[in-house]
């Protein structure tokens, strides 16, 4: 599986990146990233900065993230992002490290649909729901749009992703995400909650 940036090839740690089955709930993976580099004809250029911009890091991470499990691409839009072989649906969600990004402010992030923050799409319906204070109804917007179509949610650490941290990811449960959303907002999740979930750190490389 290539990843979709020319002939960019991350330079991961000291192994390569043959597909593995790193799936299981609740474990912190880690993976040390050395840079990102472009390689052209006669020369190569180094793009590790790149990794910082969470709209040009977001599918290159996907993909490692699928590399990294075993699971395939599966959809941009409409349906989860990954899957594996038996047909079960991953989301890939991205916050900000905890380590790199300490702060109180940083820990609330983004888990629903994107659809459903957009004021072109369902952001204003779900905005108009929570001032009215119909939590139940908003809810059921973001699962409509999202989470009704995910059995499993991959969260990593690549939002505003600092090269000096390992790159990380833990698969929790639609189940469990389901119970750790924000109680004034559907569409939130607490990155302490997560984190706090994980009962142990496996070092992929």
């Amino acid at each position: 599986m290539a990843l979709p940036i020319l002939q960019a090839v991350a330079r991961v740690g000291r192994k390569s990146l043959a597909p593995h089955v790193n799936t299981r709930t609740r474990v912190l993976y880690e993976c040390s990233i050395k840079g990102l580099t472009l390689h052209l004809e006669e020369r190569e250029i180094d793009m590790t900065f790149i990794l910082e911009n969470g709209r040009a890091n977001y599918i290159l991470f996907e993909n490692l993230t699928g590399m990294l499990t075993g699971l395939s691409q599966n959809s941009q839009g409409g349906k989860a992002d990954l899957k594996d072989a038996s047909g079960l649906q991953y989301e890939v969600k991205s916050y900000p490290d905890l380590e790199a990004y300490p702060g109180d402010r940083f820990d609330l992030f983004h888990t629903a649909a994107s659809s459903t923050f957009g004021p072109n799409n369902k952001g204003p319906v779900v905005k108009r729901l929570l001032a009215e204070g119909d939590y139940k109804g908003a809810l059921a917007v973001c699962k409509e749009a999202g989470y009704d179509h995910t059995d499993y949610f991959i969260y990593t650490n690549t939002a505003k992703f600092q090269p000096s941290s390992p790159f990380r990811f833990v698969i929790i449960s639609k189940a469990d995400v389901l119970g750790m959303l924000e109680g004034h907002d559907p569409r939130l999740i607490s990155r302490r909650r997560i984190l706090v979930q994980c009962s142990e750190v496996v070092k992929l490389c």
